[in-house]
């Protein structure tokens, strides 16, 4: 029996795009059956099945005309190996980061504010730098709150994930922080209603909500919190990093 490589090379694609469709949509499943809240149409998931079906759709096609067509000739291999390879590509493209950055720069800004996310614009190293930082002024909660939650709390949609912010701070510091945070990372949309009363994601230590027109009114009550030195040289590290001028100190 003849080695078949075309069968061979093709076999281990479907293998790969297919079982990575079981990995990603498995536990998106899973997590639905476990009854964790889940948000189904999330950023670019209909984007990513468009490609995906193309891409299978063109694989599947190359394949079946590859063994349909009455002719074992190099040159209808080949063109059938080269279409089951762009069809390959295009389930394969869902999945990079440049299509996902590329998805989310072309949403419109009325879509953006519909979305249950704060759209803050942070890199990855920024995000640890932060969590470090807070947690080595002890600010949260060491305990109920991994770098991976407060991630996830402050670049993705709410309803795809159970993580939760703990802060070790009381209301004025609170409001001290989120004013840093947006004057440091002004593209995002952020509000204060959002971030501390809407989500339900950004709560105290004890596991209550802090109290949206207490953290609101906080200035009128005292000019700077006793954690103000301790924020203002955390995101003054922050901003000099990313090449901003330094965050002012008062408020």
């Amino acid at each position: 029996m003849s080695f078949d490589l075309f069968k061979y090379l093709t076999t281990l694609g479907f293998i790969y795009i297919y079982g990575r469709l079981i990995l990603h949509y498995g536990e998106m499943l899973w997590v639905y059956m476990m009854d964790e809240g889940i948000l189904w149409n999330t950023k670019i998931e209909k984007p990513r099945i468009l490609f995906i079906g193309l891409g299978l759709g063109v694989m599947h096609l190359a394949v079946y005309s590859q063994y349909t067509i009455e002719s074992e000739t190099l040159l209808v291999v080949a063109i059938s190996f080269l279409v089951f390879l762009a069809g390959f590509f295009l389930s394969i493209l869902p999945w990079t980061d440049k299509f996902k950055s590329n998805m989310q720069g072309q949403k419109p800004v009325s879509s953006l504010k519909k979305d249950k996310n704060f759209n803050l614009a942070i890199s990855e190293g920024q995000i640890q730098k932060l969590y470090h930082n807070l947690m080595r002024y002890d600010l949260l909660n060491s305990e109920k709150t991994s770098l991976l939650d407060f991630k996830k709390v402050l670049t993705e949609n709410w309803e795809t994930h159970n993580s939760k912010i703990h802060f070790n701070m009381d209301g004025a510091s609170c409001r001290e922080f989120y004013d840093y945070l947006t004057r440091t990372f002004p593209e995002n949309s952020l509000t204060m209603k959002n971030f501390f009363e809407t989500s339900k994601l950004v709560i105290r230590s004890d596991g209550k909500p802090y109290k949206y027109n207490t953290i609101k009114s906080a200035p009128l009550k005292t000019v700077s919190s006793k954690q103000n030195d301790r924020l203002n040289k955390i995101f003054q590290e922050l901003a000099l990093n990313q090449g901003r001028s330094k965050v002012d100190k008062s408020f």
